[in-house]
């Protein structure tokens, strides 16, 4: 554990770094926010001056001009803080560093898209990050911890006070370091590539709670890996189609004169008529504490809403284009399928099952899925045994129709009997992408339905495309076991 004082000691001077900040925003969560890309950043380890982070994140979240982000120092800060006339000739090299970002074309197309703050963290520390890694003061990270995330903490700080409390020697040599680095912190920044923004903001949620470090190292990978980058492209042919579709409604209407269930909330038409039996102080009681019920004439469709399981073949023979087209299918059927309102779970497989990736609240791992990678080979009965008494299980317990798909290669031979048994335990659709061979299963006609991607479709882009997105609209128009 940090001492109390330590924590307090990097609180103050990452607060006090401040006065060197050269963007301004009106929303005055602005530095709460920069404190929670700083946290995220840190976990994949690097510590930059809050200044830095700040004044960056706030560039690649928020337009600038009227009403967004401005850039130019605080005069009342660096005024009172007497930084002397090197620092501010430093603060100008600084100064233009920002807007030659801000000019960026990746800079101005992520201000239009609402980026999560996880996606932020790991823009940051790929434009960033080798800055740090080349700063080589000792130093630098003494006493680091997660910032607090309180506004009043920020509201009430006084940032000149904080900065005069600490030695402000390694930060101003940190400022000249940023001003020879301007180049190489550039050069950073364009080589983001768009497309892979564009597909990562599309797959993510809205949910506010912090991603676990491992997700974030597959988040960050997702923008070194130039496979990663195939899928990305592949996968944005044909996601406008799958957008396109609606999400099914999950509620069941009744008739007027019959009700579906009982609520703890309702209109006042619909109260039981017992709960007008209480006295009236225990009738206010439960009023205010939402403890009445009512009768419901709409519930929902839980037993109907089906879990579509897509399980992706990740041993060495799904590799090249196959392994694109494979991925980027997946991804835009686990996108098509979540949003007609089903449940979505995907899992690669090699010689056993890897952990399960689920679809949530609209948040789905397309950096798992982007970047995954297995050194195993292949036990395709093993795998799909273990895969039949899962299924099993679910019934029993969810009693929930079970779609599954499987993306593979032409030659995953799976025992007749375990096929049969899967069917019993859910819809089975088969999709076997194939490099040059004909596809000869002896279990192939026990699938439900199958299809096959073919040597000339795959050397085709326009072929590639075409065939994703018919089988993408053929397993979005529905099927029951």
């Amino acid at each position: 554990m940090i001492p109390a004082d330590k924590r307090r000691s990097w609180l103050a001077r990452q607060v006090g770094t401040l006065v060197l900040s050269h963007a301004r925003a009106p929303n005055p969560m602005a530095v709460v926010r920069a404190a929670a890309w700083a946290n995220r950043m840190g976990r994949l380890g690097v510590w930059l001056p809050l200044f830095l982070v700040h004044d960056v994140g706030l560039l690649l979240t928020a337009p600038r001009g009227a009403g967004g982000v401005t850039l130019g120092p605080s005069e009342p800060l660096i005024t009172g803080a007497g930084l002397p006339d090197e620092v501010r000739a430093l603060l100008r090299q600084y100064a233009a560093l920002l807007a030659t970002i801000a000019a960026s074309e990746i800079v101005e197309k992520a201000t239009t898209w609402r980026l999560r703050d996880d996606l932020v963290a790991v823009l940051l520390t790929k434009i960033l990050g080798d800055l740090y890694h080349r700063w080589t003061d000792s130093t630098k990270a003494i006493g680091a911890e997660d910032l607090p995330l309180d506004p009043q903490t920020y509201a009430d700080a006084d940032v000149v006070a904080h900065f005069r409390d600490f030695d402000s020697a390694p930060l101003i040599n940190f400022l000249r370091f940023v001003a020879s680095q301007q180049l190489h912190i550039y050069t950073s920044l364009e080589q983001i590539d768009l497309d892979t923004l564009r597909l990562l903001g599309v797959f993510a949620g809205s949910g506010g709670a912090a991603t676990p470090a491992l997700d974030l190292v597959d988040l960050f990978a997702v923008f070194q890996s130039a496979e990663a980058n195939d899928v990305v492209n592949f996968s944005l042919e044909r996601l406008p189609s799958a957008l396109e579709t609606t999400r099914a409604s999950g509620v069941q209407t009744f008739a007027v004169d019959g009700y579906a269930s009982i609520e703890k909330k309702g209109n006042l038409d619909a109260l039981i008529l017992s709960e007008l039996a209480y006295d009236d102080d225990l009738f206010e009681r439960k009023v205010i504490d939402d403890e009445l019920y009512y009768y419901g004439h709409e519930r929902q469709r839980e037993e109907e809403r089906r879990l579509q399981y897509l399980l992706v073949d990740s041993s060495p023979s799904m590799r090249g284009v196959r392994q694109v087209f494979g991925r980027g299918l997946a991804l835009t059927l686990a996108k098509k399928l979540a949003l007609q309102g089903d449940d979505v779970w995907l899992r690669f497989f090699d010689s056993r099952l890897y952990d399960v990736q689920k679809v949530q609240n609209g948040d789905f791992a397309a950096p798992y899925l982007l970047c995954f990678k297995s050194e195993r080979g292949r036990n395709y009965a093993k795998v799909f045994r273990q895969l039949a008494i899962e299924l099993q299980r679910l019934r029993r317990e969810d009693r929930r129709q079970v779609v599954v798909y499987i993306i593979t290669h032409g030659q995953c031979h799976i025992p007749v009997e375990v096929v049969q048994q899967l069917r019993r335990e859910a819809y089975l659709y088969g999709i076997f992408i194939l490099p040059s061979s004909d596809v000869s299963l002896e279990y192939l006609e026990l699938l439900h339905r199958h299809q096959i991607v073919d040597e000339k479709t795959l050397v085709s882009r326009k072929g590639r495309r075409d065939r994703a997105l018919e089988i993408v609209h053929d397993a979005g128009k529905g099927t029951s076991p």
